[in-house]
């Protein structure tokens, strides 16, 4: 009979580990002549000791905010938020308005057409190409106008424009700085452009002077439409919630930092409970669980069959330096049992570890069927991982 010690990861309390535990067991009952025992940690990790005093608005922003209010600014600054991450975002909101634009009579041009030559093929002014320095992104302006010009998001929003153009020709300003700011991240160089409002204000108002613009529109038709959603994903929203999201996230970024911080009672805890364990044993870590299983078994020899990580960081640590246990030179001792690591591309806090740690691991590809951040919970809810673990059992 195998005993399987099942360590928990991040942010998880006694409430949620039973029924973690329950589906654990019964999903190892069914690959024969296995047993399980819990090793839940959840007492040791992290707490608002003094119940949120140090979150600003903590206690009048708990409940979650039905509505919020979108000005001008805030609008702005969420839809940034949105630009930073997708360049084209708001192009292709614009694109949706082709129904609104009306059926045009054949032959006739869109009346967008002039302003996607004019687009492609603006010059560079002095005062707009000392701007682009002053923002960092004077290198990579002429490829980032390419990719914009290039994207059906920029043909369709052309294809759907209103007459007056003001929307169209800030928006595509707007995608213009956004793509450059991404190229240059991308390049590894700094762009004061991503961090100076005003800068990227000014490198905006030049860009909608070149598109032959003169007003600085904050995008009527979009704000309209979708303003509400925009701010509900951007920082005003958040502020909002910032209480509700704190008790959503703190546990498990809390474990994750205490661990970093003073982990050792966590990993004493742990070692104790695979100790007194029946033998032959192996053990079944999830998220920082394995981070604190990797660390143990790094430190002192424990008498197991088959380590299983889930869901692990642990490879991602070794790299950069900061497993408490290993430098990034190190190899794994010699006494580190065998090592299954099972992951999901769609799970981002799950990391590969066999090209790191020499071959010493086996890593096993799944595929959870969820987003992230759900994919990271999902794994004992999938049959591909019992079968890969059930590969594995010595």
């Amino acid at each position: 009979m195998i005993t399987a010690v099942f360590v928990h990861g991040t942010g998880v309390r006694e409430q949620a580990y039973r029924p973690l535990l329950s589906r654990v067991t019964k999903s190892l009952s069914k690959l024969g002549a296995v047993t399980t025992e819990a090793c839940y940690w959840g007492h040791l990790g992290s707490d608002l000791h003094h119940r949120g005093a140090s979150i600003p608005s903590y206690n009048s922003t708990r409940s979650i905010a039905r509505s919020i209010d979108v000005n001008d600014d805030e609008y702005l600054v969420a839809l940034w938020g949105l630009l930073y991450d997708d360049p084209l975002s708001e192009l292709r909101a614009l694109a949706l308005r082709r129904g609104s634009a009306g059926e045009r009579p054949m032959g006739q041009a869109a009346p967008g057409a002039p302003l996607a030559t004019q687009a492609r093929t603006f010059p560079i002014s002095p005062e707009l190409h000392e701007l682009l320095q002053q923002g960092g992104i004077d290198d990579v302006f002429q490829g980032a106008r390419q990719a914009v010009t290039g994207s059906p998001a920029f043909r369709g929003a052309l294809d759907a424009a209103s007459a007056s153009l003001a929307e169209e020709r800030a928006a595509i300003a707007r995608a213009l700085i956004a793509a450059s700011l991404a190229e240059a991240s991308q390049a590894g160089v700094f762009a004061p452009a991503r961090l100076d409002p005003q800068l990227r204000r000014e490198i905006e108002s030049a860009v909608v002077d070149a598109l032959g613009g003169r007003e600085r529109s904050i995008g009527g038709w979009v704000k309209g439409q979708f303003g509400d959603l925009v701010c509900r994903l951007g920082s005003r929203y958040m502020a909002q919630r910032r209480g509700a999201i704190t008790d959503a996230a703190y546990p498990a970024a809390g474990d994750i930092l205490l661990y970093q911080a003073r982990g050792q009672a966590i990993v004493d805890f742990i070692r104790l409970r695979i100790q007194e364990a029946s033998r032959p044993r192996i053990v079944i870590a999830h998220s920082l669980g394995g981070i604190a299983c990797v660390d143990l078994l790094c430190e002192k020899p424990i008498e197991i069959d088959l380590l299983v990580t889930v869901g692990s960081q642990a490879p991602f640590l070794y790299e950069i330096g900061a497993l408490h246990s290993l430098g990034h030179a190190d190899a794994l001792p010699q006494h580190f049992p065998r090592w299954l690591n099972i992951y999901d591309l769609r799970d981002f806090l799950s990391y590969i570890g066999a090209d790191v740690f020499g071959g010493r691991v086996t890593d096993v590809k799944v595929d959870n069927g969820q987003p992230f951040p759900e994919a990271h919970s999902a794994y004992w809810y999938n049959d591909a991982v019992w079968e890969a673990i059930r590969g594995a059992l010595p």
